[in-house]
């Protein structure tokens, strides 16, 4: 549920950006720094959380966090201008950052190796349902609501999903960091990730592939592209997002499974491709509906799967208190390179275009796919149990 929220908030954004667009007079390179700064900022805290797992519970990072996240989305509802809009969403992204690190931490704790993929991608896609809901009831709150209200209402959830964590979730956490002084010093786990050839070739793709990530860079372009040089109506775009959203759902729990059975790096590099032939049918698809419809949720299945199999592929990988650490860096430097992608491809659309910037999105999932394949099955470890 706390996911949900989150996604919700993310799928949300692509949304206001057009309505922005208007109100505000931005371009692309203004919704590009918009995206870049509150990515930054979100992804420069889950950093830290390597840290501060060995002082705080987990459970209360999670729901510490989703109540800060309520909290500033309904601050951001009073929002009057795009620098205070800016202050409020990244206040949210600092109260969202610990949902993936520590949560997916503490799933890979509970789960052996083999059933890893599918509760890492069940984990996902939960947080994907909010995401599908998105299309629906924004497109029906916004008119009526506008903006600033529906960005308020959106943060209700939030906080009551806060007190929920802190009410339901448990975790010997005095256990928890006597394992973790056990394992050695954070710092140490550090130079060991930075040590690993494996781990750098899998954070390497991470941070390569975020140049087509789907909710923060596939999902607002492609509306921005839909609405603006193809001329495509309101109604009608609402409708395709969220038949790209609805692969957002069911593409992760697939390739989870898919993953626990045939292999995470075979699924990844699969999916790199299938995600690089997604963009390009869609740019020669145009204007085309006969063609966007039926393409768009295949495409989403496949670009919105990748990213939970590569976190499983990286648990499999950090083994005990190290997997926090990892997950931190693995965040931290995921979304701060997503800050970068995000000015790289809302310039790119100013200077050359929609087309060109989408051509370099599925030439960032190609490399994240070679980067994978140089991994040797030398470099792997023994399966975690």
């Amino acid at each position: 549920m706390g996911h949900a929220v989150i996604h919700a908030q993310s799928a949300l954004m692509p949304l206001i950006y057009p309505i922005l667009a208007v109100e505000l007079a931005l371009d692309a390179a203004d919704i590009g720094l918009f995206i870049a700064v509150t990515t930054a900022i979100g992804g420069s805290m889950q950093l830290v959380y390597g840290f501060l797992t060995r002082w705080i519970g987990r459970p209360t990072l999670l729901s510490g966090g989703q109540l800060i996240f309520g909290a500033s989305l309904m601050v951001s509802g009073l929002a009057q201008s795009f620098g205070q809009l800016l202050a409020g969403i990244s206040a949210a992204r600092i109260g969202a950052s610990p949902q993936h690190p520590v949560g997916n931490a503490l799933l890979s704790d509970a789960f052996p190796a083999q059933r890893r993929g599918f509760a890492i991608s069940a984990h996902i896609s939960g947080g994907n349902v909010g995401t599908i809901a998105v299309p629906f009831i924004g497109a029906a709150l916004l008119p009526v609501l506008g903006w600033q209200a529906t960005l308020a209402v959106f943060g209700v959830p939030a906080l009551v999903v806060g007190l929920l964590i802190a009410l339901s979730v448990r975790e010997d956490a005095r256990a928890y960091r006597a394992n973790a002084r056990r394992a050695g010093s954070v710092r140490s786990q550090l130079a060991t990730v930075a040590r690993r050839r494996d781990l750098r070739l899998i954070l390497g793709a991470a941070l390569v592939a975020a140049g087509g990530r789907g909710l923060d860079l596939v999902a607002p372009f492609m509306l921005l592209y839909l609405r603006g040089p193809l001329g495509i109506d309101k109604g009608t775009t609402d409708v395709l997002y969220a038949l790209l959203l609805v692969g957002a759902v069911v593409g992760p729990l697939l390739a989870g499974w898919i993953s626990d059975r045939f292999g995470r790096r075979r699924t990844l590099v699969s999916y790199y491709v299938l995600s690089a032939a997604g963009i390009l049918l869609f740019l020669a698809a145009g204007a085309n509906l006969w063609l966007l419809a039926p393409l768009l949720l295949p495409f989403g299945t496949a670009v919105f799967s990748e990213s939970p199999v590569l976190q499983a592929y990286l648990a499999d990988r950090a083994h005990g208190p190290m997997r926090d650490v990892a997950f931190s860096v693995y965040f931290a430097l995921a979304f701060g390179v997503g800050a970068f992608w995000a000015l790289v491809i809302g310039n790119v659309v100013a200077a050359w275009g929609y087309p060109v910037a989408f051509g370099v999105m599925a030439a960032s999932y190609l490399a994240a796919a070679a980067l994978l394949v140089a991994i040797r099955d030398r470099d792997e470890p023994a399966p975690a149990v």
